[in-house]
């Protein structure tokens, strides 16, 4: 009977841990989670079934994709703030008409200088700050000359 219980008990466990799994794989694993779990795996290997050498290449090249991955959505997010900062500045003196609210309500005016202080570049125009979404229209500045 003895047999049997821990038969009993070893499915209990697979269960768990395959419930565990399923719910680890329903989040973000990061670098450092990945490295853990080779480890783990690497440490509680079967002695007479060890992992192939397929296996460990297999993981070491999806650590490495993860790393790749991580480094370029990285640096698309620098790109992407150096972008839209760059977008910003070319505004710069130029006539600019604005969404102020969800209503559809315009202001006009020019843009006069460019904030960064809340980490996403704003343009001020008469003296408030928008965002570069709420930029409707874009024109060069007129020019009042009464001679």
């Amino acid at each position: 009977m003895s047999t049997v219980s821990s038969v009993s008990n070893t499915a209990a466990n697979s269960q768990t841990t395959a419930d565990a799994i399923a719910s680890a794989t329903s989040q973000t694993l990061s670098e450092q989670d990945f490295l853990n779990l080779l480890v783990t795996q690497m440490t509680q290997q079967d002695p007479l079934n060890p992992m192939t050498n397929q296996d460990l290449l297999a993981q070491m090249v999806q650590f490495s994709t993860l790393q790749s991955n991580t480094t370029t959505q990285s640096d698309l997010g620098q790109m992407t703030a150096g972008q839209t900062f760059s977008e910003a500045n070319a505004m710069l003196g130029k006539q600019v008409s604005v969404q102020t609210d969800s209503n559809g309500d315009t202001a006009q005016g020019v843009v006069s200088g460019v904030d960064v202080s809340s980490g996403t570049p704003q343009i001020i125009v008469n003296g408030q700050s928008y965002s570069i979404s709420q930029v409707l229209s874009v024109t060069a500045p007129s020019t009042s000359s009464t001679q």
